[in-house]
């Protein structure tokens, strides 16, 4: 009877565990499609069988396994930071697309070609006063053609300042929700064989990857650390170390740790180091390239006109541009109060000529700025800003793909395969009949023993 009772236990001990192993298996397929999901194995281990010391044998549950690949999540990491740097760096740099008119007919390229112009159709008329009011409203048209473009170069940076600014609040957030985490895993340790935790907490590390290049070091306890750059530390256990952005200085943005540190140097890769090489970068060298641009032709154009005398023979007074140098040249150029009467077209020993203008006139083909004419260089500004955007858009594609790659890489590991699943599945009740079946054998034996004893 001892033997009967024995095989009974372990009949119904294993009947258990295949009613577990099924409990997995419906646990996966239901999760096939959650993101985040890694694959969950149920351990069948066989134990000891030595009937003369009184050991039946069996199956037992030997846990569930993971199958979350260390290696494989923190490539996807990796290629997240740089698809997330490659995808922020593009959408910001076409912003710069609408500002950059290569067309000889619009925009600041087509402003300083009829402004030229103006001056060379009065060469041929240097005292017909409509000749010489076209060129007083080109003069105002390119003035407000310079800026426009600072002013939309500075809104470009207000932009980037702004997205910067969200970008680190959003990653605040999710280290808030990480540290939430850590919380329940330092709460109740059973809480780490949880797969929809450790679901949310991947994807919550992805979500920050994407936004910075992080570091991530997993605890004894199921808690893991996050640190910026492998440096400074964002989270620690059940708390986290929020970040901030100073954009008191006009000219850059930083980022700081928690206590105030400068620790922008430390951002290598994510949406978060592309926004602050657009913003501290890229954008202000793009507006000090125009403000170059509108300085040298106000100073050129205003050193001709000193030298000249208008229609009556006065003596010039005044440039035709100004612009103060400390607010920003593109972005404070503007014409002078010069009339179309005082324009002075003429040189001093040939008053009521057009020796002035025909010197201003050439200038539209001197080689002022790097060996390029004005407008030369504004197309070579236009072609550089083109070649920017296109290899941004380039990049964000081929990131993108890398991306891919390395999640498709992940899956052949740790995502559920239902025809697998449906396969184990079949095994689990395979099993589990055979010990519904020696349970009713054992059963029938019993009551045979029991009516011999009666």
């Amino acid at each position: 009877m001892g033997n009967l009772f024995a095989s009974l236990r372990n009949a119904a001990g294993a009947m258990k565990v295949f009613e577990r192993a099924a409990g997995v298996v419906q646990s996966n397929v239901a999760n096939a499609s959650t993101p985040g999901y890694a694959k969950q194995v149920q351990v069948l281990t066989a134990m000891p069988m030595d009937l003369d010391r009184g050991l039946p044998g069996g199956v037992a549950s030997g846990g569930t396994l993971d199958l979350r690949d260390a290696y494989a999540e923190a490539t996807v990491r990796q290629r997240l930071s740089a698809s997330g740097q490659a995808d922020e760096r593009r959408a910001q740099l076409e912003q710069l697309e609408p500002l950059y008119d290569i067309g000889g007919e619009t925009g600041l390229g087509g402003a300083i070609n009829r402004f030229f112009q103006s001056f060379a159709a009065l060469t041929v008329a240097p005292n017909d006063l409509a000749a010489r009011q076209t060129v007083i409203d080109r003069a105002d048209s390119l003035s407000r053609s310079f800026q426009s473009m600072a002013a939309g170069l500075t809104q470009a940076e207000q932009s980037a300042t702004q997205a910067l600014e969200q970008r680190v609040a959003q990653l605040n957030r999710t280290l808030e929700e990480i540290a939430g985490i850590n919380a329940v895993f330092r709460q109740d340790y059973r809480a780490q064989e949880d797969p929809g935790l450790q679901s949310r907490l991947h994807n919550l590390l992805e979500d920050l990857s994407e936004l910075a290049d992080i570091s991530v070091i997993r605890r004894e306890d199921g808690t893991v650390s996050v640190y910026l750059g492998g440096q400074t530390m964002l989270t620690s256990s059940d708390r986290f170390y929020p970040l901030s952005v100073d954009a008191s200085d006009p000219a850059r943005a930083d980022l700081l740790d928690a206590e105030g540190k400068v620790i922008t140097s430390q951002v290598n890769a994510g949406r978060l180091r592309a926004l602050i090489d657009i913003r501290n970068s890229v954008l202000p060298g793009e507006l000090a390239e125009i403000d170059r641009l509108a300085q040298t032709l106000a100073d050129q154009v205003n050193a001709l006109l000193l030298t000249g005398v208008d229609s009556a023979g006065n003596p010039a007074t005044q440039g035709l541009f100004t612009y103060n140098a400390s607010l920003g040249v593109a972005r404070s150029f503007s014409r002078t109060s010069m009339t179309a009467s005082e324009l002075p077209a003429a040189d001093p020993l040939a008053p009521g000529g057009n020796a002035v203008a025909v010197q201003v006139a050439e200038l539209a083909q001197a080689k002022l700025i790097d060996g390029y004419s004005l407008v030369q260089f504004y197309a070579v500004r236009a072609s550089a800003a083109g070649r920017l955007i296109a290899e941004g858009r380039e990049a964000a594609g081929v990131a993108g793909l890398l991306v891919e790659q390395a999640r498709q890489f992940r899956e052949e590991i740790q995502k559920v395969n239902l025809d697998e699943e449906a396969v184990i599945l079949m095994q689990v009740q395979r099993g589990y009949e055979a010990a519904a079946q020696m349970i009713r054998v054992l059963d029938e034996m019993t009551q045979t023993v029991l009516g011999l004893i009666r």
